[in-house]
């Protein structure tokens, strides 16, 4: 047989976890004070609070408004406020809450135990809550009467009772309330009155003074949003239409050093016809060309390199059109690679897709470069047609570099060849004028 295994004994002592029997407790005699009238002790709880020791309060009474109780004691027929403004910036108010269940009532007992004896007294309960000095929200204003106002009540059973959207929306009118100012003299009817700014809206004030010196002006913001738009560089302090749009801003004076009129100003002494792509160019070229007006053809030849850049973009996409590559485009527009490069570095910013804003910046390019071609007065009709638009999106391309788009006048018309009405209305004067005035945002009209 073999033997069970004894547990090893413990070396050390446990402490047993049954209680010893310290003798009966002794007998407490309960004793409840009688009423002592207005004055009684005061349970306080201040949720969210860290109230310093040294607060002192002084305390206010009145009867009673709602009968909650039966008015068996002074405690059921009378009210206590209790009030603070030691704090600089808080004021503290103790206020009798409404508890959930009406008979609950709250005491304080005091033990002597030389004699054995329970003393307890019936107490009010109290909630001491903070509200900025400065801060004045219809929550805690009282009419004349003491009461509550309908507001106020509202917002009450809103916290109560409400969802928790309108929770939020009543605490961000506490959270955000800052008082009015009011006037002071010797009445508060009086016209010359010197206004009160609390302490909260000096601070704000005070902050808000560094920052303001170095605001930007509303000159300044235009100015910003005007030099951000898709257009050429203007000369708005220009005294005339000539210099609104300096050659150097539109092509660059390297550009215009590096264009070559030569082939037309041979085709036009040889009596050659010139053509090209462009409705606008063929018109203007041969004109241009027997008053030997160097300077204005070379625009004209880089309108035309504008104008193939344009033709040489893909279809429209969400990316925007592509590009074509280098040895392509190099190809579609027939001109030395340093052209090429400034017109891609330019227009593409090196050979980016051709967002629309890059488009728009193109044809505002060719509107003001058809000003400078045609002294300021363009019909639009052959940009028009050379960009695939409608009448409509053409003016509002001129009118973004500054200019007045009208309808032709007789004058106009009988020079064109007495157009008909109907073919009057798709030719548009876009007239440059000083001083330059741009388009103005449109403003939305808010619903009321």
């Amino acid at each position: 047989m073999t033997e069970r295994k004894r547990k090893r004994e413990s070396g050390k002592h446990e402490r047993s976890s049954k209680k010893t029997a310290t003798g009966v407790p002794p007998m407490v005699r309960i004793s409840m004070m009688p009423d002592i009238g207005d004055w009684c002790p005061v349970i306080a709880s201040m949720p969210g609070l860290a109230l310093p020791r040294a607060t002192s309060f002084m305390s206010f009474q009145r009867p009673r408004t709602s009968n909650r109780h039966n008015p068996s004691s002074s405690l059921d027929s009378s009210e206590l406020l209790l009030n603070s403004s030691i704090h600089p910036k808080v004021d503290y108010t103790g206020r009798e809450e409404i508890a959930a269940d009406s008979l609950l009532k709250h005491y304080v007992g005091v033990y002597d135990p030389a004699v054995g004896e329970l003393q307890v007294i019936e107490a009010r309960k109290l909630v001491i809550r903070g509200t900025l000095r400065d801060e004045v929200t219809s929550e805690t204003e009282l009419d004349e009467e003491g009461k509550q106002t309908t507001r106020s009540l509202r917002n009450e059973l809103g916290l109560a009772f409400g969802t928790k959207k309108a929770r939020k929306v009543i605490a961000s009118f506490t959270e955000n309330a800052i008082s009015s100012s009011k006037p002071t003299g010797p009445s508060s009817g009086d016209a010359n009155a010197t206004p009160v700014i609390d302490s909260v809206a000096t601070a704000v004030l005070e902050s808000m003074a560094p920052s303001a010196n170095t605001m930007a002006s509303r000159e300044d913001l235009q100015k910003d949003i005007d030099s951000n738009k898709p257009r050429p560089k203007a000369n708005l302090s220009a005294t005339s239409p000539e210099g609104v749009y300096p050659i150097d801003y539109l092509v660059g004076q390297e550009e215009m050093k590096a264009l070559s009129v030569k082939e037309w100003e041979d085709a036009v002494t040889e009596g050659k016809e010139i053509t090209s792509k462009s409705r606008y160019v063929c018109r203007r070229v041969q004109k241009i060309g027997e008053a030997r007006d160097v300077q204005k053809l070379k625009v004209l030849r880089y309108l035309q390199l504008l104008l193939d850049f344009y033709f040489s973009l893909g279809k429209v996409s969400k990316d925007g059109r592509k590009l074509p590559r280098r040895e392509e485009l190099r190809e579609a527009l027939g001109v030395p690679d340093f052209l090429v490069e400034r017109v891609r570095k330019r227009f593409a910013d090196g050979g980016q897709p051709m967002i629309k804003w890059r488009v728009d910046n193109l044809i505002t390019h060719i509107a003001a470069l058809a000003l400078v071609v045609d002294g300021f007065e363009v019909d639009i009709y052959d940009l028009k047609e050379d960009l695939r638009l409608e009448t409509k999106e053409a003016a509002l391309y001129f009118q973004e570099v500054g200019c007045r788009v009208l309808p032709l006048t007789d004058r106009e018309r009988d020079r064109m060849g007495k157009l008909t009405k109907a073919e009057a209305s798709s030719h548009k004067m876009a007239k440059l004028r000083v001083p330059v005035e741009y388009p103005k945002p449109r403003r939305v009209r808010t619903r009321r």
